[in-house]
């Protein structure tokens, strides 16, 4: 509390549990779980250090936001994500079975899972970064005045063989490494759950990721009025909160509209030119506004529902806007092709089509094959009046592919702050 009054104020809303059930220590957002043998083999300025960094897995809401991703490689890319801010940026002293590395300094645990999940060499770097956490392995449901929650899926049966995590998927693999044998770094994430090891349900966890919001902005406050500065250590949470509260729908849907208000038609002459003889096409609004096309970026790892919940309300959007046709393509490194050899998925939304988004293809990230696409391969382009890029933004685009209308990036991760061409938005998926 006396030197940071921030995040040590997160801790007083966190209940405390003994446990043997884990080797070292853990939360789900409402609680920290803690192995007693392990704690009192720390040093006490090692337990500072730890317990900020619990605090931080509930500050930037790591227990909500894993969605279907392996539990193996988001635990480590959440112990990197802040584990590089306690010890480069706060000057924070942790255990050393802890990990950390320089170089996803300032990166969202999001932004490394999709690092490490496509790239071997990287993830196995963290890996052999992990030390041993103790020699004796945990006992599950032991321990402690509460028994350890097992983090079990919503109508499933408890995992007969005690393990504390049953990953959504068995047998997964990055090149050669079984992601299900990935020791965990001290200080795990678990899904956001109740008492009893039960998934939260889908109106829980939106009051669960209120109530340490509010305690975010409370805790940011008090540091705030304590300081002699009058400055947060939580300031950079504070900011990122404040752009994700922002609904992108609200952003999204003006721009539709302006663009397709702004359309150009030769069937009714600019009247301000054809007294000079010259002959230009007029702006128009027409009872159905043209074409949008949609790229998603398949090369990180957006869930089949989150996709779902975008189409949802992409299409809504499309409609108050009075769209006739989305045009959808899906980007790694490539443009990926359908099943009847087609660029794009065209889906008639002045015919009633319903807008079907999945998730093709995988891999690597590049910005400019879709824009190629329009700009190079797609014949009637003169139709298509906007573009909407849904990514997470961790890529690069070059300047000579801007195209000639409107660009809006729909970016998932709000670490990304500018694009060479275009407007940003900010979408917030733990709402799908």
């Amino acid at each position: 509390m006396q030197r940071q009054v921030g995040y040590a104020s997160m801790l007083l809303k966190l209940n405390l549990v003994e446990t043997t059930a884990i080797a070292t220590m853990a939360t789900d957002g409402a609680r920290i779980y803690l192995n007693p043998d392990w704690v009192m083999a720390k040093s006490e300025k090692e337990l500072e250090g730890v317990l900020l960094h619990e605090a931080l897995h509930v500050v930037w809401e790591h227990p909500l936001r894993k969605g279907n991703r392996n539990h193996n490689v988001f635990n480590i890319a959440c112990d990197l994500a802040i584990n590089g801010f306690l010890v480069y940026t706060a000057g924070i002293s942790l255990p050393e079975d802890g990990i950390w590395d320089r170089q996803y300094l300032n990166m969202t645990a999001e932004a490394i899972y999709r690092i490490l999940i496509n790239d071997e060499e990287k993830l196995q770097n963290a890996i052999d970064k992990i030390k041993p956490n103790c020699d004796q392995k945990p006992e599950p449901g032991s321990g402690g005045s509460e028994e350890y929650p097992q983090s079990k899926p919503k109508n499933e049966e408890e995992n007969s063989s005690g393990e504390i995590f049953t990953p959504p998927k068995t047998g997964q693999k990055v090149g050669n490494i079984k992601l299900d044998d990935i020791q965990l770094p001290a200080g795990e994430v678990l899904d956001a759950q109740d008492g009893e090891g039960n998934k939260l349900s889908d109106a829980a966890i939106a009051d669960l990721q209120t109530d340490i919001r509010r305690t975010v902005s409370l805790s940011d406050k008090l540091e705030k009025a304590m300081s002699k500065s009058g400055t947060s250590s939580m300031s950079s949470r504070m900011e990122a909160l404040s752009e994700s509260q922002v609904d992108w729908t609200e952003v999204v849907s003006p721009f539709l509209s302006s663009a397709l208000r702004n359309k150009r038609s030769w069937s009714h002459p600019n009247r301000r030119h054809m007294w000079r003889g010259v002959y230009l096409p007029s702006k128009r609004r027409s009872g159905f506004g043209g074409d949008v096309a949609l790229c998603i970026d398949t090369s990180g790892s957006v869930s089949q529902p989150e996709l779902n919940s975008a189409a949802a309300e992409i299409q809504m959007m499309a409609e108050i806007c009075r769209v006739e046709r989305i045009r959808v393509c899906y980007c790694d490194t490539v443009v990926r092709k359908n099943e009847d050899g087609e660029w794009w998925d065209i889906f008639d939304i002045s015919q009633g089509d319903e807008l079907q988004l999945e998730a093709r293809g995988g891999g690597g990230t590049r910005f400019d094959p879709p824009f190629n696409l329009l700009n190079d391969y797609t014949e009637d382009v003169e139709k298509i009046q906007a573009f909407i890029y849904f990514t997470d933004g961790w890529g690069s685009v070059s300047p000579e592919v801007e195209p000639d209308i409107p660009v809006i990036w729909c970016l998932t991760d709000n670490w990304v702050k500018e694009m060479p061409f275009g407007e940003i938005c900010y979408v917030d998926t733990s709402k799908f």
